[in-house]
């Protein structure tokens, strides 16, 4: 895994196959003081969408969209 600017993280990855697998990533991007989001796309046609909504310091809202498994609602709690 490297680290490329806008803190964005890019893997590659060989399998015993010989298949490549490329992808970008970054978690945790600030849109306001109290809103989140993060995305993940990769070469197998894969991706995924964050949003996350602060509500106080250890609890937060979250949605999420992955191509795989379809659209998702949860609580985040931070300890």
């Amino acid at each position: 895994m490297y680290t490329l600017p806008m803190l964005v993280n890019f893997q590659a990855e060989v399998y015993h196959d010989g298949i490549v697998r490329l992808s970008l990533m970054r978690e945790d991007i600030p849109i306001t003081k109290r809103i989140r989001a993060g995305f993940m796309v990769n070469t197998d046609k894969e991706f995924m969408v964050d949003l996350r909504y602060i509500i106080n310091r250890n609890m937060g809202i979250r949605t999420h969209y992955d191509s795989d498994m379809g659209f998702g609602v949860g609580l985040t709690l931070n300890y």
